[in-house]
């Protein structure tokens, strides 16, 4: 127990500083049991570190912080000012649960350490982490990813002095440096550099116009990961050999450039002489088909089927990623019942785009059926769907116990036509009856050039001014009620409506500047259609 050792983590206390060294075990942490809160407490420097949705539950030498997993606001610890400078930094951290821990490590704003693991319960320790800032510092621990990274607990961190000796410049460069493209994404990847002085790290810059220039020495860079507006940078430690940058927008040019460096703070040196590895890739001119992701705790014009059962498909307000709402099913209601429902998409002209793909993310609980995804092209979208020719599709599925799993990238440009639905079909049985949930359901496609006009023109709606700024005007060439969704190049939905007029005017100052789809749904028709707009 810690109060146990308190005497001699005192003397040890006073031994690092004296020499210019420091740590922290958390002594003064207040959290000991299992719920996320946010707070303070005073570090054994004697400054006021803060902490942002973690537990105290779970520890390594009591007490110790958990970071939580899809918390509200992503879980982090951040130090107060820390002085002497650090030459180097270790700490304990501890997978918690289930789920693999990806904590990053920042100093002074800087990614100088990334670790990983999938062993539940084994306490690891960083190994000695080379950071060489001099002068005042602080440090935070983050999870490297809000939705995806596992709860894990940190403890025993300990830092030494600056050494007051800089390393030198890196030989070389990293080799193999490519661009590729995906949907709405960037990715960006090569070999690291070899040679007598190894990079601590690489600045990865990123411009949507070539003309990047090199970076200076002693001034840091730090991340600025939207690479949407135009530019973005990026410390990827030496490695990792990899990055992304998303949400993009289609069919758009970036250039992108990597400099390894040494050193952090004003002692940083980027390797700049002769020419620095250089990549350019295109976004693909990909668009939202449609999507659902029931922020507003509806199933909009997606068609709900219940063919057998007194159970349906329903919205969770509070189970779905990041706590917001779902779709959930169950066919348990006091006992297992028979059930087959199905959650089906609206019809889609998939004669408007090549490689088409799906995107989803499940979890469920309990016992019984798996669920299934369909895709059928001939469907009537109204009648029972098991009378049609449905296709089942391989996807990801969650492990149990409600774990949220993304599905991955599902192919389904195999199917053609102008009236393609994706299912999503529920069964339960007498016996075993599975509580599954859906989130974020995302079609894509890449637009067939030539064809997106000629369907303005032949029906629908049209858009204008486009780019627009403030407000456009849609104007419609069929009467009834249309269904207006604005969705980001992601498939978040960011703007619900309805109308019935001919022209309407959508006001678009809520909206960052960027690329977005306007889809608009007729329920009388069951048809639904989809156009870019630039907000500017």
């Amino acid at each position: 127990m810690k109060k146990q050792l308190l005497f001699i983590v005192v003397f040890l206390t006073t031994g690092f500083f004296a020499i210019g060294q420091g740590n922290e075990n958390f002594t003064n942490y207040p959290e000991t049991a299992n719920a996320y809160h946010d707070g303070t407490f005073t570090g054994m420097d004697g400054s006021t570190w803060s902490y942002t949705q973690s537990r105290g539950d779970s520890v390594i030498t009591a007490p110790s912080p958990t970071f939580g997993k899809k918390r509200p606001l992503t879980s982090k610890i951040i130090s107060g000012t820390l002085h002497n400078g650090c030459g180097t930094i270790s700490f304990d951290y501890k997978q918690t649960f289930s789920t693999a821990v990806n904590l990053n490590l920042f100093v002074n704003g800087l990614l100088v350490k990334n670790v990983v693991s999938t062993a539940i319960g084994v306490v690891t320790n960083s190994g000695p982490v080379a950071v060489n800032t001099p002068g005042d510092f602080t440090l935070m621990f983050k999870q490297a990813d809000s939705s995806n990274s596992g709860q894990v607990t940190i403890d025993n961190v300990i830092w030494t002095a600056y050494s007051g000796g800089p390393l030198p410049e890196p030989t070389n460069y990293p080799t193999n440096f490519t661009a590729s493209n995906s949907p709405f994404t960037i990715n960006v990847a090569w070999t690291d550099a070899t040679g007598a002085q190894l990079p601590a790290a690489y600045l990865l810059l990123a411009s949507d116009q070539n003309n990047i220039t090199a970076p200076v020495d002693g001034t840091p860079v730090g991340d600025d990961v939207n690479l949407a507006d135009g530019h973005a940078s990026l410390n990827v430690l030496q490695g990792l050999q990899s990055a992304a940058f998303g949400n993009l927008p289609p069919n758009k040019q970036y250039y992108f450039k990597i400099f390894p460096y040494t050193n952090s703070a004003a002692l940083i040196d980027f390797k700049t002489d002769g020419t620095a590895p250089s990549a350019t890739a295109t976004t693909t001119n990909t668009v939202v088909i449609d999507s659902i992701h029931f922020t507003n705790k509806t199933f909009n014009n997606w068609i709900l089927k219940s063919v057998t059962g007194a159970e349906v498909w329903a919205i969770d307000s509070i189970h779905g990623i990041n706590g917001g709402p779902c779709a959930k099913m169950s066919g348990y209601a006091g006992a297992s019942n028979v059930n087959e429902d199905w959650l089906i998409s609206p019809k889609m002209n998939f004669d408007l785009y090549n490689n088409e793909a799906l995107t989803f993310q499940s979890a469920y609980k309990y016992t019984g059926p798996p669920l299934e995804a369909l895709i059928s092209n001939d469907y009537d979208g109204l009648t029972n769907p098991g009378d049609f020719t449905w296709i089942p599709l391989t996807a990801t599925w969650s492990p149990g116990n409600y774990a949220w799993t993304p599905s991955g990238t599902v192919d389904v440009s195999g199917t053609s036509g102008t009236a393609v639905y994706v299912g999503f079909r529920y069964m339960s049985d007498a016996t075993a009856s599975s509580t599954w949930e859906l989130d974020d359901i995302v079609i894509t496609g890449d637009v067939i050039e030539g064809i997106n006009q000629r369907f303005v023109n032949e029906g629908g709606f049209s858009v204008n001014p486009n780019p627009a700024s403030g407000k456009c005007s849609l104007k419609f060439n069929t009467d009834g009620t249309k269904e207006i969704r604005v969705i980001s190049v992601i498939g978040s939905t960011v703007m619900e409506t309805a109308t019935d007029q001919m022209n309407f005017s959508l006001n678009l100052n809520s909206l960052s500047s960027g690329v977005y789809f306007v889809q608009v749904s007729m329920p009388a028709s069951k048809s639904t259609q989809v156009r870019k707009l630039i907000v500017q």
